[in-house]
């Protein structure tokens, strides 16, 4: 009895082994990180960047010292699902995609964003979850940039925004669920990060090194590119309709000593219709919590007069980025979405005719800014 026995477990403890008779290494696969999208004299160009996983191991597990080796797959087709296509004849391995983190659009591309995304999500192999951005650069570019250390390829800030987002929040990062979901509403318009390549600010044995850096947005509203906006010009939609903000600092020029600096954080914003005159403006009311980074009390400003300074400078552009972006058609402060949701009536009374963007008007601009603390250390 103990025999048949011992004879059905080793039967079923081989049969569970067999379960594993197909799967391969990792180093015999693949793996795309990210997705690049041209659009040339009608055709898609689509780029892969595959990952040295060697080189992740190494970074994980303390190493790094061997430079990661930088693949990039080109594909082209009339299709975005042709384009995929073309690659796989050359590649040597089977080509996964599911493990993808960041999807790069170049501004030709943005034309046709529906288009690319309607086909690229059909297969499943892609999700909801990687960071989309734009560029004016040439993707291989993009996708060659380099790391600081030999780190990991998965460290570049393509693959984590957020982690220089807490530190310095000039641009927003978005994910594909968030810019999908606002192609698909009517009124919506979305920054889509504008990622480039800088060789002003890192150095390695006097050799300038190609980082990667984010510089302005694309604006994109029921899946059109209405233009480009420059980091400059987002120092009110940073405060006015970002989803929040970490930490980015706020430069005070004191005419009589020395500049002073907050550093900004959480920042709410609210709106309200002001139809005097029969005119569609809207009243922003901000308010900014900030702390002081750098003060010249003898010289400078005091406490007071900074928090006035503050408030002056943030109204100041909140006026003049909305007129500038509005001349171009960019709805930079999400004001068209804002009357859909809250007043729809009047949102489809006036945009049957056209965009409703020409007839808003900015109304009063009310910034309180909270100063926190002052950073500075009391005996």
């Amino acid at each position: 009895m103990k025999a048949i026995q011992g004879m059905i477990l080793l039967l079923f403890c081989s049969a569970m082994l067999t379960g594993c008779w197909d799967q391969k290494a990792v180093q015999d696969i693949n793996i795309i990180t990210a997705v690049g999208v041209d659009y040339i004299k009608d055709k898609y160009v689509v780029y892969g960047k595959l990952s040295d996983l060697s080189s992740v191991v190494a970074s994980d597990s303390g190493g790094g010292t061997k430079k990661a080796t930088s693949w990039v797959g080109r594909g082209e087709g009339p299709t975005v699902s042709l384009a995929f296509n073309d690659i796989y004849p050359s590649s040597q391995h089977q080509t996964l995609w599911t493990h993808v983190k960041s999807i790069v659009l170049t501004e030709s591309a943005l034309q046709n964003l529906t288009d690319i995304f309607e086909e690229m999500l059909r297969s499943r192999d892609i999700r909801y979850t990687p960071w989309v951005f734009a560029t004016k650069m040439p993707i291989e570019e993009i996708f060659n940039a380099e790391t600081t250390f030999n780190q990991s390829p998965l460290k570049l800030l393509m693959f984590e925004p957020r982690e220089v987002y807490k530190q310095h929040s000039a641009v927003e990062p978005v994910r594909l669920q968030k810019l999908m979901n606002a192609v698909r509403e009517p009124a919506t318009a979305i920054m889509l990060p504008d990622i480039t390549l800088t060789t002003k600010h890192w150095k390695t044995n006097d050799k300038d090194n190609s980082m990667m850096e984010l510089n302005g947005v694309f604006v994109v509203q029921q899946g059109v590119n209405k233009g480009w906006v420059s980091q400059e010009e987002l120092s009110g939609a940073r405060v006015v309709n970002f989803s929040h903000i970490n930490r980015f600092p706020l430069n005070l020029d004191s005419s009589k000593g020395a500049p002073s600096s907050l550093s900004m954080h959480h920042a709410n914003s609210s709106y309200q219709l002001n139809q005097k005159k029969g005119k569609l403006a809207i009243d922003v009311t901000v308010t900014v919590h900030a702390n002081i980074t750098e003060s010249a009390w003898k010289k400078g400003m005091d406490e007071k007069q900074m928090k006035m300074a503050a408030e002056q400078k943030l109204t100041r552009d909140i006026l003049e980025n909305f007129t500038k972006t509005q001349m171009k058609g960019i709805d930079l402060y999400g004001f068209e979405e804002w009357f859909y949701r809250y007043h729809y009536k009047l949102w489809k009374q006036k945009s049957s005719g056209g965009p409703l963007l020409p007839d808003l008007e900015m109304g009063n601009v009310k910034v309180t800014v909270k100063i926190d603390h002052s950073n500075t250390y009391k005996m």
